[in-house]
């Protein structure tokens, strides 16, 4: 297992050069030029000169790749993702302060989705036809369909200005963030739910499940200690992938209810030309979510220990 964990974190070298490169290279593409808006922050009316002044003390008159060798070695070497140029923060200060938000929703509406998926994913593959199994159906192909942020802006609607349950403006970041978990783990459930029902039936058909019943094993027994066993190891698999994801895709979600996390400051970074802020946000999502997959890759050979041989 050490030589395994060791590999995969070698592997990770490559995906965060490849990673850091493209995001270097994109933010420099972008349009507009950032010397002007960090010169128009400092003079009013900045003439080009000062454009130029500005141009050489950030460095922005090099070559990209340079630029980008500089950036690597200051992130690499001294752990430093640069300064913001919307407050002139230190990025990873910034990063540490909005992260643990975005940390509370993720592994909320990661409890909402390990809910929804188990229990209508079970009980549509143990009662096929019925009416759960219809309305599972029916949830999944409304998951699938449904945009998060406009379920979000009706969720808004109805429990902010109906009921006043959640502030509209402002979201309050000490609570527990109820509604837009809710948001995002039902827009994401109905994959996890189709999954868990499709394993869930395969394992049911097997032989050793018909050899238990035909011992009169008790069906909760079957469903829970037999079945579930042996079907969740592809659902933990895509949990840790989703996990991931509610990391790094919560920021709409973030921006429609005003909760101030990690992805709200990323997409706010964005519009203002942020580039420290947006190459940090990107490379620190990317060794999050490699980490959670193996994380979730050593859990899945703890529980199955052939998957270690592979």
């Amino acid at each position: 297992m050490l030589k395994y964990i060791v590999k995969r974190l070698l592997m990770l070298i490559p995906v965060l050069l490849a990673v850091s490169l493209i995001t270097f290279i994109l933010g420099s593409m972008s349009s507009g030029d950032t010397a002007r808006t960090l010169a128009e922050k400092k003079h009013d009316r900045p003439t080009q000169a000062q454009i130029e002044e500005i141009r050489v003390q950030m460095g922005f008159d090099r070559p990209v790749l340079v630029q980008y060798i500089d950036w690597f070695e200051d992130v690499f070497k001294k752990g430093n993702l640069g300064i913001s140029y919307s407050n002139d923060e230190p990025v990873v200060n910034e990063m540490a302060r909005y992260f643990p938000k975005t940390l509370k929703l993720a592994l909320t509406a990661l409890i909402f989705l390990v809910v929804i998926a188990f229990t209508l994913g079970i009980l549509s593959a143990v009662f096929p036809e019925s009416w759960i199994d219809r309305l599972s159906r029916l949830y999944c192909f409304c998951s699938v369909s449904i945009p998060e942020f406009w379920l979000g802006l009706i969720l808004l609607y109805v429990f902010g200005v109906q009921y006043r349950l959640v502030p509209v403006l402002g979201g309050n970041s000490s609570g527990l963030p109820i509604i837009p978990a809710l948001t995002i783990s039902i827009c994401s459930g109905g994959i996890y739910v189709r999954l868990v029902k499709t394993n869930m039936e395969e394992v049911l058909d097997k032989g050793f499940i018909r050899a238990a019943r035909a011992r009169g094993v008790h069906e909760y027994k079957i469903v829970t200690k037999h079945a579930l066993k042996n079907a969740i190891l592809p659902v933990l698999n895509k949990l840790g992938m989703g996990f991931g994801s509610l990391l790094a895709g919560s920021a709409i979600v973030e921006s429609v209810f005003s909760w101030n996390g990690l992805g709200k400051f990323a997409l706010e970074s964005v519009k203002l030309k942020d580039y420290p802020v947006v190459q940090g946000y990107v490379l620190f999502m990317a060794v999050l979510i490699v980490l959670i997959n193996l994380i979730v890759d050593i859990i899945c050979g703890i529980i199955d220990p052939r998957l270690k041989k592979t």
